[in-house]
């Protein structure tokens, strides 16, 4: 019996039931929703909450899903960092929506989206599509999950596998 590739394999076995069962999070934010005043430019309320999704998650697929709750506006996801020009008010922050770079939704989007999110820390951007719209809150959901890919996942139970049965196979050299 070889401890070694035995002990390695079970290792790889838990690391792949583990990536298999995965991680997920949700939670609630809520931001304002700034009208639109065309010409000029148009605001949107940046939350200054994050959304951090852990740096374990470079090895897995992670899926994101947001929605929200008012219908003339919109929401988009930036990266943690936001412009210099943004005001810091008490609720939120207020930024020129052309300003924002968007890693998902932003303006064209409405109701809901999802995305393939990256390990990182992302803000919330609420804006409306509406001039009549007044500033008022909205609430925005989101739930994200991570796992290994079904690709990675096989290929650590075989590896993990093979370890195992190599392990306990009788050693005919040894007396």
């Amino acid at each position: 019996m070889r401890i070694i590739p035995a002990l390695i394999g079970f290792i790889i076995l838990i690391v792949a039931v583990l990536g298999a069962i995965g991680l997920s999070g949700e939670g609630e934010v809520s931001t304002n929703v700034p009208a639109c005043v065309p010409p000029l430019a148009c605001d949107a309320g940046v939350s200054h909450d994050t959304l951090d999704i852990p740096g374990i998650a470079v090895i897995l697929e992670v899926k994101a899903e947001v929605s929200w709750s008012q219908s003339s506006a919109w929401i988009g996801v930036i990266e943690n960092e936001v412009p210099p020009s943004c005001e810091s008010l008490p609720s939120h922050l207020s930024c020129d929506e052309d300003e924002l770079n968007f890693v998902a939704g932003g303006p064209d989007s409405s109701g809901s989206f999802s995305w393939s999110a990256e390990p990182g820390s992302y803000r919330f951007a609420s804006g409306s599509d509406s001039t009549s719209s007044s500033l008022r809150t909205n609430s925005i959901s989101y739930t994200w999950s991570a796992g290994l890919s079904s690709g990675l996942m096989f290929a650590l139970f075989a590896i993990g596998i093979g370890l195992l049965a190599w392990g306990f196979k009788p050693d005919v050299h040894s007396k």
